[in-house]
């Protein structure tokens, strides 16, 4: 019996979902459609329409497909759900297809629309400009355009954004009062990212009742940006100019808990200190930068997370946070885009990726920096497999006593060392921990045989003070 085909047709469709992800070919629910007898027309009214030039052996298929499902969707009085294309225009005819299909389909309305347009490098046609019908899809929820150009009424006609809560704008020509008018006429607008767009040098919004997510990627100069959004809590900037961070004025954005900004620093601390003046508010702070002045010092009674990717030596770092619960430092922005703060961690922890070379010298700017006075009861060290353990002698230099915390954790991605046994030692030389773990992502066979080494090398280094307890895993 055909049960599949008793199913209702929203059910189908759910279940035609999976097989229509952003790099899957239209031929995956063709295949799909031999599974009952009635799939193959519910296949043809599929309301996910996900165009992909990459998906077919040549432009022409494409284009002809693309041109086909849309006339089709339109005649049969039919309405997307989901539509997204992505493609490169070469030559005058593709330009034509693309912007007719995109009116049909716009005519009936669409709730997500990914519009991926831009010129081969040899092209020599203009570049696509979105139609004006554009602005009057009313049920429009997630609007995502890239490499075109916007409405040319987009200043004139009235926009019908309404239900808009998503909008993302990438290499999208806009200036400061086209930036104020969208951000004006989506009153549901919860999530606004725009990346390497270019016309404006101020990025402002004002009075705005549901923002709640900015993010902008610049490689142009930004001098200001200037937001009033009450229910904004989150901040991205990730600045390409090297000209410094962008004067930020925040003032009415009293649920702003996370900020995150990338790019080239300011003169001096003190530029950094009157950066953050503006972010009283902030639970959790991103900083990264390749370059490097004398020193960073900042102050904040209500940060939580902070994270820093900096070209800074530990001992060109303070910072006053007496709230602090989690603190990640690293100099390599790999492992930030990987150190998420969401995993577990203790109270007061400081999770620390070295890169480089490690020596004793790194170990003695390590003990000074715990002794900041910034409360951490928690370490956490990654070493990684570009790691290079110098020799580790002459630790008695470190003339200051352990620092004594509750837990270290010590995590390690490569094989096994014999100078792991030596960094070990050179953690315990540094502080005193109640608890310690050694941690491994690679197997523990030949690492377990030296156990014994390690257990010995730690009651050694703590005959006056054994741990409560010690694990590897």
């Amino acid at each position: 019996m055909d049960r599949i085909s008793e199913l209702h047709e929203y059910i189908v469709h759910h279940i035609l979902s999976f097989c229509n992800t952003s790099d899957a070919p239209p031929a995956e629910l063709v295949r799909m459609s031999v599974l009952s007898k009635t799939w193959f027309h519910l296949t043809a009214s599929f309301p996910i329409l996900n165009f992909k030039i990459d998906n077919f052996r040549s432009r022409d298929s494409f284009f002809k497909y693309v041109e086909y499902t849309t006339s089709r969707f339109y005649h049969q009085d039919l309405t997307a759900y989901r539509f997204r294309i992505k493609a490169t225009l070469e030559a005058p005819a593709e330009l034509d297809i693309v912007n007719r299909c995109l009116e049909l389909l716009l005519k009936k309305g669409v709730t997500k629309l990914v519009i991926d347009i831009t010129n081969s490098s040899e092209s020599v046609i203009p570049k696509y400009r979105l139609p004006n019908i554009l602005l009057s899809v009313s049920v429009l929820k997630y609007l995502t355009i890239r490499g075109c150009d916007l409405p040319s009424s987009l200043l004139v006609d009235a926009l019908k954004f309404k239900s808009l809560i998503y909008l993302e704008l990438e290499h999208v020509y806009m200036d400061e009062e086209a930036i104020k008018y969208l951000t004006a006429s989506c009153p549901l607008l919860q999530v606004l990212r725009v990346f390497y767009c270019h016309g404006f040098k101020r990025f402002c919004v004002y009075g705005h009742q549901n923002l709640q997510s900015v993010t902008i990627y610049s490689d142009s100069l930004l001098e200001k940006i200037d937001i009033e959004a009450p229910k904004l809590c989150r901040l991205v900037v990730l600045d390409y100019h090297r000209r410094g961070p962008p004067q930020i004025t925040l003032a009415s954005c009293k649920k702003l808990r996370t900020v995150a900004y990338c790019g080239y620093p300011l003169a001096n601390s003190n530029g950094f200190t009157d950066f953050l003046s503006n972010l009283q508010f902030i639970k959790k702070l991103v900083l990264v930068t390749k370059y490097k002045y004398n020193n960073l010092k900042l102050s904040s009674n209500s940060l939580r997370t902070l994270v820093l990717n900096l070209e800074f030596d530990l001992e060109e770092i303070e910072f006053s946070t007496p709230n602090l619960d989690l603190f990640i430092y690293s100099c390599d922005p790999w492992y930030i885009r990987h150190a998420t703060s969401h995993l577990p961690h203790l109270k007061a922890c400081m999770r620390c990726y070295p890169d480089g070379s490690i020596d004793t010298l790194w170990f003695q700017r390590l003990r000074i920096f715990l002794d900041k006075k910034n409360g951490f009861k928690a370490l956490n060290l990654y070493i990684n497999t570009k790691q290079k353990f110098i020799v580790l002698e002459n630790l008695k230099a470190i003339e200051l006593p352990p620092y004594e915390l509750e837990h270290i954790e010590l995590h390690f991605e490569h094989e096994e060392s014999s100078d792991y046994a030596a960094f070990v030692d050179a953690v315990l030389w540094c502080c005193r921990p109640r608890s310690l773990s050694l941690r491994s992502s690679f197997s523990l066979t030949d690492f377990e045989e030296q156990s014994d080494l390690v257990k010995v090398r730690v009651i050694c280094a703590f005959f006056d003070y054994p741990l409560l307890d010690f694990n590897i895993v």
